[in-house]
């Protein structure tokens, strides 16, 4: 029966989470939310008095047994849904997240999409261009006929490469 109770007790003591101090639950806190004092910074490296005071209020918060969803919905409500330095777990909070990565995957593809259309533009130019080059250097009928009087007689002539 001892055993039992030391069993029960070793299993109630284990099981319950311990309580987290008021400093490491505002120090989580103050990583996960942004500090309405200074933009674009979370309230943790945020050097201002405000910031100090307001992780003050939250470590106050944390001793008096708040948990951490009750104080972020505390801020929430004080300083707007902007406050969250995480997005939320639902999928209705991820599209404001996921709006500026759709704008720029959207961007590298217009840009590469181009890139691709003027570097096709210059290759069908510069063929054209070859292509140009290539009739210019063709023959007229007066030059052919001539190049070919020349070749006559050079052979008639008898020359050592007359046999062309």
């Amino acid at each position: 029966m001892r055993t039992l109770v030391v069993a029960l007790g070793a299993v109630v003591l284990f099981a319950t989470p311990a309580a987290a101090a008021p400093e490491d639950v505002a120090n989580r806190l103050s990583n996960e939310i942004m500090s309405p004092f200074c933009p674009g910074v979370t309230l943790h490296d945020c050097p201002s008095t405000e910031a100090d005071a307001l992780r003050e209020r939250i470590r106050n918060w944390s001793a008096d047994g708040w948990n951490e969803d009750q104080i972020m919905n505390e801020l929430t409500a004080e300083y707007g849904p902007g406050i969250n330095a995480i997005p939320p777990d639902d999928a209705g909070g991820l599209a404001p997240w996921m709006l500026p990565a759709l704008v720029a995957a959207g961007g590298l593809f217009f840009t590469g999409a181009l890139a691709r259309r003027w570097t096709r533009a210059r290759e069908e130019e510069r063929h054209r261009e070859e292509i140009e080059d290539a009739r210019s250097l063709r023959a007229t009928p007066e030059q052919r006929s001539r190049l070919e009087a020349e070749l006559a007689a050079h052979r008639a002539a008898g020359s050592p490469g007359a046999n062309l």
